[in-house]
């Protein structure tokens, strides 16, 4: 079999995460996290971008439940964190968001 080379743009995961590269811009994984069809891409490239505005933005709006779930361990707004709990239609999005906002508060005591 013949291992084919891997596309971003692809709705196939394993395809997508070929297409992924470490040497990507930061202004290719923008274009990846704004344009790729499959979610694996846009977590992908979120995280490596490591940018708290598009990960808050991103974990509130992408249509992908595994994106959002994602991003939002990385969150450090308790706002935005309160809001993804109260408002998410995926049940494991807003656990992780609690657990994120049991985190932080912990952190604080």
């Amino acid at each position: 079999m013949i291992e084919c080379e891997g596309n971003w743009r692809s709705l196939d995961p394993e395809t997508t995460m070929r297409g992924m590269r470490d040497d990507m811009s930061r202004k290719e994984l923008i274009e990846v996290a704004y344009t790729a069809r499959c979610g694996v891409a846009r977590r992908i490239a979120l995280v490596w971008l490591n940018d708290s505005a598009l990960n808050a933005s991103f974990a509130q709006e992408d249509a992908d439940p595994l994106v959002r779930r994602r991003l939002t361990r990385s969150l450090e707004d308790k706002s935005i964190l309160k809001r993804i709990v109260d408002k998410d239609g995926d049940d494991s999005v807003r656990e992780a968001a609690q657990q994120r906002l049991d985190a932080l508060n912990e952190s604080e005591k």
